[in-house]
């Protein structure tokens, strides 16, 4: 018992002295567990830094802004009728529902669109790689220093706008192929986003079958397009809803900025944007009167523009459009 008793007085001391305390003083509280949220801020998208925490731990993050491998294949592009109804019922959803359908508002109809993600059809594409974030604003200016690029059209210094890690909006379509050449890439196919946000799945959106108003920055169709519901009332940092990616990583591939692809967009006489004939590699029509497709919706858009079939066209920049490239591989 002596010898016990010995041993703990020793294990006691030598505690106290590893801990900084003199001996026989009370212990130190236990140090409270760190919030989640201020373990989750350390993670810094985009500058893949190692971030030290008051733990002592570090935490290596890979860099959000890389290229991820498409494995291509054959995938089922565009909507079938069954779909096409379903996104009208998500745009009756919207303050502006009764429109849905409507005629009497130039730009207004939304039956049009939806129309134009016809006909569902079979489509063929090699394998691919293509940015994991939508280009930001502090990549962007890069290509401007290096003259390869136009200027974005927005005012320098717009907070709304011109911040290093939102993505580059403003921007024409040209200005898009511009840094993608000088990154030696392209503006990916119509095709190549569709299958790259749809995933080997399918999916209506990026992250799977339901609508989920917290997995994207989005807007709504009424007098505000604007919804703060998500967190954001405007543009958001790139990679900030990680849980409403692909299951390949693909990011804001939903909301957020619209994307360029690098097909026109035109219509059939019929209002279908496709032939009904499998395809391969396709590239899209020679021309279309309404300029050039964005895809994914924006912060201005609301949930049936967000859908991996969706899409509209646009002539010229605009502020909620910005883009991503994609990388033929050599082999």
């Amino acid at each position: 018992m002596q010898a016990l008793t010995l041993a703990l007085a020793v294990f006691t001391s030598f505690m106290d002295v590893q801990s900084g305390l003199p001996s026989g003083s009370a212990p130190l509280p236990p140090r409270p567990m760190p919030k989640f949220e201020h373990f989750w801020r350390g993670f810094a998208l985009g500058r893949g830094e190692a971030r030290g925490h008051a733990s002592g731990i570090v935490v290596l993050v890979p860099p959000v802004e890389q290229r991820v491998r498409i494995v291509g294949g054959r995938f089922v592009m565009g909507s079938t009728p069954s779909e096409m109804v379903s996104a009208m019922k998500l745009c009756e959803r919207e303050p502006y529902g009764a429109r849905c359908e409507s005629q009497a508002r130039q730009g207004g109809d939304i039956g049009p669109w939806v129309r134009a993600e016809g006909n569902a059809h079979e489509v063929t594409l090699d394998d691919y790689d293509i940015d994991r974030t939508e280009v930001p604003v502090r990549r962007y200016t890069r290509c401007v220093s290096a003259g390869a690029c136009a200027p974005a059209a927005y005012p320098g210094g717009d907070a709304r706008y011109d911040r290093p890690e939102l993505p580059v909006t403003h921007v024409r379509w040209e200005d898009a192929v511009a840094y993608c050449a000088w990154e030696g890439g392209r503006l990916p196919t119509e095709a190549e986003w569709e299958h790259a946000a749809r995933g080997r799945a399918g999916h209506t959106f990026p992250w799977g079958e339901l609508y989920n108003p917290h997995l994207a920055n989005h807007g709504a169709w009424a007098d505000d397009p604007t919804d703060g519901r998500d967190g954001f009332v405007g543009l958001a940092p790139i990679g900030s809803f990680p849980d409403g990616s692909t299951s390949t990583g693909l990011v804001d591939m939903a909301g957020n900025a619209a994307e360029w692809v690098s097909d026109w967009y035109e219509r059939d006489d019929e209002g279908y944007g496709y032939g009904r004939g499998a395809v391969v590699n396709p590239k899209g029509p020679a021309y279309g009167p309404m300029g050039h497709v964005t895809r994914g919706g924006s912060f201005r858009e609301a949930a049936h523009w967000l859908r991996t079939a969706a899409r509209r066209a646009w002539p010229t920049s605009a502020r909620e459009i910005g883009f991503r490239c994609a990388y033929d591989i050599t082999r």
